[in-house]
């Protein structure tokens, strides 16, 4: 999400460069710093209708600028598009996150972490036959948690279910000899809280995905109106406006070679 909103950002950013490059200087002596105010005050001066005052406008809120130039029925469709990519998002994050604590709740109640402790003492004892290659995460800020390095709820809950290694904490295994191979043990329990944790995941997937459409939405709303805006305006034609879409590096620095460019 945090890179989602990243792009949009950065578009804002392009769409008020492009006016800089390509306003002219009003005669009321506005200087070019491409705010909206400045667009807002030419647009009333001219009576005409700004390509860029309906892009800003589109991008805060779909259809916004649409209704700005009088294209009403196009408004009408990038609101419904809006309104039922966050009707959906609010939906399907709800309904992951239920289903997250319910798993969860589940595994507090069927993983118990001290008897899979007890079978790494027994598998380090027995020089290991079974290659232990993940760590366990504290699930939470408990100063008496086992031997664990680092607090990650999310991790924690995923390995339980994820990897063979903790397979003897489930509770379903109680009565199984630690001298059986992790990957031999058989977890019907184990099954079944996967099952609820990809279920969740599911939703949450939907979620994002959705969350990405309601981003292109106002893109594609935004450089609608902003055509429209120019077809009002023939002697504007010419003029051409651009944005720019930077990819960011997991350290929040532009990516090289993945800018993006779209002129209109």
């Amino acid at each position: 999400m945090r890179t989602l909103m990243a792009v949009v950002l950065l578009i804002w950013a392009g769409s008020a460069r492009a006016a800089d490059f390509t306003a002219p200087t009003s005669s009321r002596g506005y200087a070019p710093d491409g705010t909206l105010t400045r667009f807002l005050q030419e647009s009333v001066d001219s009576g005409a209708k700004s390509s860029r005052v309906a892009f800003l406008m589109s991008l805060v809120v779909p259809g916004l600028g649409e209704f700005y130039t009088g294209a009403t029925k196009r408004a009408i469709a990038f609101v419904a598009v809006e309104a039922l990519t966050w009707i959906n998002y609010t939906r399907w994050r709800s309904k992951g996150n239920d289903l997250k604590a319910k798993f969860r709740a589940f595994a507090d109640q069927h993983w118990d972490e001290s008897r899979y402790r007890d079978w790494q003492v027994y598998n380090a004892a027995h020089g290991r036959p079974y290659n232990e290659t993940e760590t366990l995460p504290c699930k939470h800020t408990d100063p008496n948690a086992a031997s664990c390095r680092k607090v990650d709820t999310q991790q924690y809950y995923e390995m339980i279910g994820k990897y063979d290694q903790f397979v003897y904490g489930w509770s379903d295994t109680r009565d199984v000899s630690f001298g059986t191979i992790n990957d031999q043990v058989a977890s019907p329990v184990r099954l079944d809280y996967e099952s609820q944790r990809n279920e969740s995941n599911k939703f949450l997937k939907r979620a994002s995905v959705i969350l990405g459409l309601a981003v292109v939405n106002r893109i594609a709303s935004a450089i609608h109106a902003s055509v429209h805006a120019r077809s009002l305006n023939p002697e504007k034609a010419s003029r051409r406006t651009w944005i720019e879409v930077i990819a960011l590096d997991p350290d929040g620095r532009p990516a090289a070679g993945a800018a993006l460019n779209i002129r209109f």
